[in-house]
Order: structure tokens, then sequence, then C-alpha cells
């Protein structure tokens, strides 16, 4: 292969598509796993998480009891819900992801847009949506999940792992100002804790 051949080569794999998130992770729950393989499945193969321990964190933080309906917004196949003890419901977007968790852990889980949450104001009484709004496509999208995720919570609700700065340019970044009527917490791992934030909201009204 000469020079020119090689800039076109170049050229050409630089054009090609990247692989948006929801083809991501369309691809991860098309994959054959088990139960052992949930964090993989959630995107935390490469990372330190300690899910057990970050699941403790979010049901102190939101005081969530056995009795508590809860859905998990984002929950992919489940690495999380595998640790909560509640009146469980999930929601995805990725059909795999979504039938994945349901063949592992058993789960109600439905398929969904965080922006177009298919359930009637205060359904819930917590809400949980950890490590997802990184992958948000735009702002306005954001937006309008926060919106949704406050109409369905009728008692506290989980905004988790927003990130301030990041390793990939592909992730959306969030400002801790944009959140002043939020109670705000650092990462609940390392080595990101001081890269991201939880945001927290009780609704007293209820």
């Amino acid at each position: 292969m000469n020079q020119t051949q090689k800039v076109e080569s170049q050229n050409s794999n630089l054009e090609q598509p990247k692989e948006t998130w929801r083809e991501i992770w369309t691809r991860k729950g098309k994959v054959s796993g088990s139960r052992e393989d949930l964090l993989s499945y959630n995107g935390y193969e490469a990372t330190q998480i300690d899910m057990p321990e970050v699941v403790a964190q979010i049901v102190k933080a939101l005081d969530i009891k056995p009795t508590d309906k809860v859905l998990e917004v984002g929950c992919g196949a489940g690495a999380l819900a595998q640790y909560l003890n509640c009146d469980y419901v999930g929601m995805d977007y990725s059909p795999s992801l979504v039938k994945k968790h349901i063949e592992i852990l058993g789960n109600s889980v439905i398929v969904g847009e965080a922006n177009d949450i298919p359930f009637k104001d205060k359904s819930f009484d917590k809400v949980i949506c950890y490590g997802v709004f990184l992958y948000f496509d735009s702002e306005e999208y954001a937006q309008q999940a926060i919106s949704e995720l406050k109409r369905v919570a009728k008692k506290a609700l989980m905004i988790g792992e927003l990130p301030i700065r990041s390793h990939r340019l592909e992730h959306k970044l969030y400002k801790k100002e944009d959140f002043s009527d939020w109670a705000i917490t650092d990462g609940f791992y390392d080595p990101y804790r001081n890269d991201r934030f939880n945001v927290t909201i009780f609704f007293h009204d209820c």
C-alpha cells in the first residue's frame, strides 16, 4: 500500500459514523451472559465500582423501604436493581437490555424513554436515575427527562453520577450550579468521586 492509499484508507476510517450510545446498549444486551455479567451489561466493566456499596448509599439517601414503590429509569440489565429490596419497576430505552434484565432478574421492566415516561403523576414513592444522564444527547433531552422524573416521583428523586468532566468526549457534562434546588453530594466511587456528583430532591407536598 502506497502513501496515497494509506491516507485514503485513514480518511475512510475517519468518515465512518461512530456507534451511537443506543447502538452500544443494544449490542451489549444481545451478548450471552448471566447475573455475573450485569456490571458489563450496564457499562461498568472497566470501572472500580462497588455496586453493593453504591446501592447501600442510594437506599440510605432516599430512605428506601421494602414497601416503597421504586422506579429506576435507565436500569439496563439490572446491575443496580439486583441489590434493591423494594417494590421495583425498571425502565430502559434498550429493548435488548430490558429483555436481558427480565431473563436474569425477573423484575418488572419496560421499554421507554426518560423524556417520556409512560406512568401517571406521582406513580412511585422514590425514583432513581443512576449513571444515565452522561449518555444523553442534548440539554433539551436532559431537561425533559428531569421534568418527567419529577412528575412521576411522589416522595423523592435521585439522579446519580452527573459528570463535571470526563475521560470521554462523548459524555454529556453538567454543572452543580444548575441544580441549586437539589441536595448535592460527590460521586459514590473512585476514581470519579470528585469528577461526578449526585443530586437528590424530596417532595414534601405528598
